[in-house]
Formats: C-alpha cells, sequence, structure tokens
C-alpha cells in the first residue's frame, strides 16, 4: 500500500491511543495493564476506521484488498488478533469466544468478498449479513466477551463498523458514502436538518413528559468536547453506517419510489430503541420520535450526494444536545 494510508493510520493510530489511554486511565478500577490492553486493542482499529474515511487513502487500501490474493486472511486475523489482546494481556484468554468471534470475522468477511462483481442492491445476503453484525451488538450480545475492565461497547461499535466498511465497500464495492471528509455543502446540510429534526421532534416530547429541559449549572467544556467525539465515533458513525450507508443505500437501488426505502430504513431505527427504556407507552414515544429522526438523518444523507458524513454529523448534534440540556 502507498505512503498516503500508511502515514493517515499512523497519525489516526496515536490519535486513538491518546483518546484510549486518556479514557482508561480516569476509570480508578483499571489495573495498568489492563489501560494497555485497551490501547493496544483499540487503537489501530479506531485509526482504521478513521483513515478510511479518507477517499484517497479507502482507494489504496481497497486496491490492495484486491490485489492480495491473502488479503481476507489478513484483515480477519489482524481484526482477531486485536480481539485476542486484551484477554492475553490480563490472563482472561477465553478461546471459545475467541473462536466464535473470528469464524463471524472471517465468514462476514468472505460472504461479501464473494459478491464484489455484484451490483450493490441488498441481497438476502447482504441483510443477513447486517444482521449478524448489527443485532447482537445492538442487543449487547457483545458486551461480556472481553475481559472486565475493557470497554466493550467501545471496542465492538469500532470493529463493526471496521468490518462493515471493509466488507461492503472495500470488498463489496458498494458505493456506501463513507467519507469522513467535511465540506462546506455538508455543513449547510447539517444545520439545516438539525432544525428540522428539533421542530419535528422537540415539541411533541416535550408536550408528551419524555423530555424535559435541564439546564447545567456551569459548563466543562473539554468534558462536552470528549462527549461529542465520543458520541460520534461510538453511536452516530455506526448507527449512520448501517442504517443510512448500507441499508437506506442498498434499498434505494431496490425501489424506483424513494419514500419506500425512506420509511423502511427510519421505521427500523426507530424499533432499534425499543429495549432502551420502559413502560409501553415511553417504549412507543421513543421508537415514534427515533423514527422521525431517522427521516431527518436520511434526508441528510441523500441531500448531501449520499455522504454519510452528513448525516453521522446531524445525528451526532442531536444526542449531544439531548446529553446536554435534555432528559428523558
Amino acid at each position: 500500500m502507498k505512503s498516503r494510508f500508511g502515514i493517515l493510520w499512523s497519525i489516526w493510530t496515536l490519535v486513538g491511543a491518546a483518546l484510549v489511554y486518556g479514557i482508561s486511565s480516569s476509570d480508578p478500577k483499571n489495573t495498568l495493564v489492563t489501560i494497555i490492553a485497551n490501547v493496544l486493542s483499540l487503537s489501530p482499529l479506531l485509526g482504521l476506521m478513521l483513515t478510511l474515511g479518507s477517499v484517497k487513502a479507502a482507494s489504496q487500501f481497497n486496491a490492495w484488498l484486491q490485489s492480495e490474493k491473502n488479503s481476507h486472511a489478513y484483515v480477519a486475523g489482524g481484526i482477531s488478533i486485536l480481539f485476542m489482546l486484551p484477554g492475553l494481556l490480563t490472563l482472561r484468554f477465553d478461546p471459545y469466544l475467541t473462536a466464535i468471534f473470528s469464524v463471524l470475522t472471517f465468514a462476514v468477511l468472505g460472504a461479501l468478498k464473494q459478491l464484489k462483481n455484484n451490483e450493490f442492491t441488498l441481497t438476502w445476503t447482504d441483510l443477513l449479513i447486517w444482521f449478524i453484525l448489527w443485532i447482537p451488538f445492538d442487543l449487547r450480545w457483545y458486551m461480556d466477551m472481553l475481559p472486565s475492565g475493557s470497554d466493550s461497547y467501545t471496542w465492538f461499535s469500532v470493529a463493526i463498523s471496521v468490518i462493515a466498511v471493509i466488507g461492503w465497500n472495500g470488498y463489496r464495492g458498494a458505493e456506501i458514502g463513507y467519507n469522513l471528509v467535511p465540506k462546506l455543502k455538508d455543513i449547510r446540510v447539517v444545520l439545516l436538518s438539525l432544525l428540522i429534526i428539533m421542530a419535528f421532534v422537540l415539541p411533541p416530547g416535550l408536550l408528551t413528559g419524555f423530555l424535559t429541559f435541564s439546564m447545567p449549572e456551569s459548563y466543562n467544556v473539554p468534558k462536552m468536547i470528549l462527549q461529542f467525539a465520543g458520541i460520534f465515533l461510538t453511536i452516530a458513525l455506526p448507527e449512520e453506517l448501517f442504517f443510512r450507508g448500507i441499508l437506506l443505500g442498498g434499498l434505494d437501488k431496490m425501489f424506483s419510489k424513494k419514500w419506500i426505502p425512506m420509511v423502511i430504513s427510519s421505521l427500523a431505527f426507530g424499533l432499534m430503541h425499543w429495549n432502551n427504556v420502559h413502560p409501553l407507552s415511553t417504549q412507543i414515544t421513543y421508537i415514534s420520535l427515533a423514527a422521525v429522526a431517522g427521516v431527518g438523518y436520511g434526508w441528510a444523507y441523500r441531500k448531501s450526494g449520499n455522504n454519510i458524513l452528513a448525516a453521522i454529523l446531524v445525528h451526532t448534534l442531536v444526542d449531544w444536545i439531548w446529553k446536554i440540556f435534555l432528559t428523558t
């Protein structure tokens, strides 16, 4: 691979290492070994996820994927090794869970690699792989697969994002709009989409009592910046990648009437929030508001020319504003 990819991956991995170290070391329960394990296991994945957001770096990486006949084994094996590291370093290695994760990773990338010569529409194979990656993560079935002290949610949110980008964009050749380099047009779309979502979500949320204003007594700017970065990387990016980039993008190629993919992907996005709250009335309110927000994210995705960054940014802003100024 050429230098651009290598340089960007090195830079973003170092940035990721600093971020992971800061978060892990802030937890008094974490030992030095646990902190080192978290940094070594997560930083390369975080660096890869951000590096592939550069179109030029991604094109170099994808060219290597296609030209290297053993790339599938290298990628899946490398991700599996990163999965093993926390267990090996903390002496809590679980060979059974490692085997499950490794087989799933090899199978997912292998299946998508076999589809590389087909035009990207959402096939049953695509949908099955989407479910295999997303549903266990969303229902937190993965959470106990890493040793205690590891940030399992963050690790798997980054890991499934990397696997999805490499699988669909790198091997499958799907145009999912995974470009994290902002353009002026994206910013305009994001701001307009944010206003529209707030106009349609905030009033019913307040009227039903699902949302209430909660103004902070003080503003910790560094903490707020870290919250924004955390939401962007571990919530908005994977959710928009799976629901807009893959699901909406794939459905758009299947239907001539563009409102159908928007409704399906937005309802699926809303339904994902069902298990987050209780009781039934609150669940119905939550999934309804989330589905409306999903329409806004989908509109931002399409309006920006199917660039996933616009959807990620507006999603991040919505969740960030909610976290700072609102409570449920």
